[in-house]
């Protein structure tokens, strides 16, 4: 197949969407992308939108009858109708990568499974699991929904057996984890990719600061001491090569204040805390995920300059200006501004970001 005729199927049409879109275009990669709203950001690149439900296994059927390969751009995506595409088209990250970052359990499951260092966790599945583990829990711990939580939806911290309860009960009783509340020095991430000649690069570590469970600041490289940063690249290198791993895989961190490493999560896909590679390094992440997933070598060497990320949430995106004039940031020599043209502003919801690069 010649590079010019492949069309790569894009599930999303977020701000990630958008951007794997154009990064595809850059090489003469047809992106076609399914989304589920008419004012997708990635219909600024995509060389056709295609509109639907994600949970309509026939719209994603016929969608992937007219594409070579596959990848998606958010975790909640239906594994039941990913399956059935499988099998007669390549999906990347494969299913089995996605299947376990959906649900809070299967990922704790697989650290145990490959001694991977985690916070200690118990499982909620019937209303007796919580009285069988009473006298095992030592509090303050976070309740975690199972699955569909993200930036910090479906969490709520416990300081007794009685809140804890409550909290199971406010939420019907769903599946969830318990996991133990970590004294936090740090939250980090790294943004790894393999390709299908199993070949791994990670990027530098990133430093992440959130507020309000949103992801505010990304600081590239994260300053961290070397020990502490090859540890977090052996880890992250272990857990690609044990998902079988193709395309881009995000890693978060927590270290406490002893430098105790706490894997945190698996993002199965380009992420928010990679956003500055787009302006600090000579190949970005969407780049990476490209070639991966479309069978291309990754690039392996890459420069790259101190940089920071700042979000854009809410009305953030209205005060561009004034953010980027900010003191805190006037040791940056350039920025660059990103809007993902959203119509609607909303509170929490990502708007745009801004990259601030040291040259």
């Amino acid at each position: 197949m010649k590079l010019n005729t492949l069309k790569l199927g894009i599930i999303g049409g977020g701000q990630l969407g958008m951007f794997l879109a154009k990064s595809a275009k850059n090489i003469n990669i047809e992106a076609h992308v399914y989304s589920n709203t008419k004012d997708a950001p990635a219909k600024k690149y995509a060389s056709k939108m295609y509109y639907g439900p994600f949970e309509d296994s026939k719209k994603l059927i016929n969608f992937s009858k007219k594409v070579d390969v596959i990848t998606y751009e958010f975790e909640n995506v239906s594994v039941e109708s990913l399956k059935k595409i499988n099998k007669t088209k390549n999906i990347f990250p494969p299913i089995n990568a996605l299947s376990i970052s959906q649900n809070r359990e299967f990922e704790k499951k697989f650290f145990i499974k490959n001694k991977i260092s985690h916070a200690k966790s118990f499982f909620l599945n019937k209303k007796k699991d919580l009285d069988d583990i009473k006298n095992k829990i030592r509090f303050p711990v976070i309740l975690k929904t199972s699955r569909f939580g993200y930036d910090g939806k479906g969490q709520f911290i416990a300081n007794s057996f009685y809140e804890l309860k409550k909290y199971w009960k406010d939420l019907n009783f769903i599946p969830c984890i318990i996991e133990k509340k970590i004294k936090l020095k740090k939250e980090l991430s790294v943004v790894c990719v393999r390709d299908q000649n199993k070949k791994i690069f990670c990027y530098p570590t990133f430093r992440n600061i959130h507020k309000n469970h949103i992801l505010f600041e990304t600081y590239s490289p994260s300053g961290i001491n070397n020990k502490l940063e090859k540890k977090l690249i052996n880890i992250s290198k272990k857990i690609i090569k044990k998902l079988n791993y193709i395309g881009v895989l995000t890693i978060e961190f927590f270290v406490d204040n002893n430098n105790k490493i706490y894997t945190n999560e698996l993002a199965p896909r380009v992420h928010n805390s990679g956003h500055i590679t787009l302006d600090n390094s000579d190949i970005n992440q969407f780049d990476q995920h490209i070639r991966a997933v479309c069978g291309l070598n990754l690039i392996d060497t890459v420069n790259l300059n101190k940089g920071l990320m700042r979000n854009l949430i809410g009305r953030d995106i209205k005060l561009i200006a004034k953010i980027a004039k900010e003191k805190r940031y006037k040791s940056y020599s350039k920025v660059k501004r990103y809007s993902y043209n959203k119509q609607e502003v909303k509170d929490g919801r990502k708007m745009g970001h801004l990259n601030f690069i040291k040259s």
